[in-house]
């Protein structure tokens, strides 16, 4: 992640919307990161995921089927449709 000083956000505050395209952006004051600046894209994304993650059942189901593909318990993507009626 690019780090940028807090002098510098503030003299190029109106250009950081087109820098935040891509990826975060660390703001830092003395050389310490003291915030994050990221497109309201980002920002939904990361809250949508705090959501979906934030559910108890399905962290336990997301848990037990990255456990079950390590294991190589896994179906072909045409196994899978048929399964789901697709």
């Amino acid at each position: 992640m690019a780090e940028i000083s807090f002098t510098e956000a503030q003299q190029q505050f109106l250009e950081l919307p087109d820098r935040l395209q891509d990826d975060p952006l660390i703001i830092t004051k003395e050389g310490q990161p003291i915030m994050v600046a990221l497109s309201y894209e980002q920002f939904s994304s990361l809250v949508e995921t705090l959501e979906i993650l934030s559910d108890p059942e399905f962290s336990q189901n997301l848990q037990k089927s990255i456990a079950q593909a390590k294991r190589g318990e896994t179906i072909s993507w045409e196994d899978a449709k048929v399964k789901l009626g697709l």
